[in-house]
């Protein structure tokens, strides 16, 4: 059972920080390609 709430923490950590970081690269990648911010939800 420890086991279990261990993995499912330790999975959703990694989908937290890879969702944050493909955000970023995509910022990244949108300022580089069009020399704008990218656009935001208002």
């Amino acid at each position: 059972m420890l086991r279990k709430l261990i993995w499912t923490a330790v999975y959703g950590v990694i989908g937290a920080v890879a969702t944050i970081a493909a955000r970023q690269a995509a910022s990244r990648l949108w300022r580089i390609m069009t020399g704008e911010e990218p656009p935001t939800k208002k």
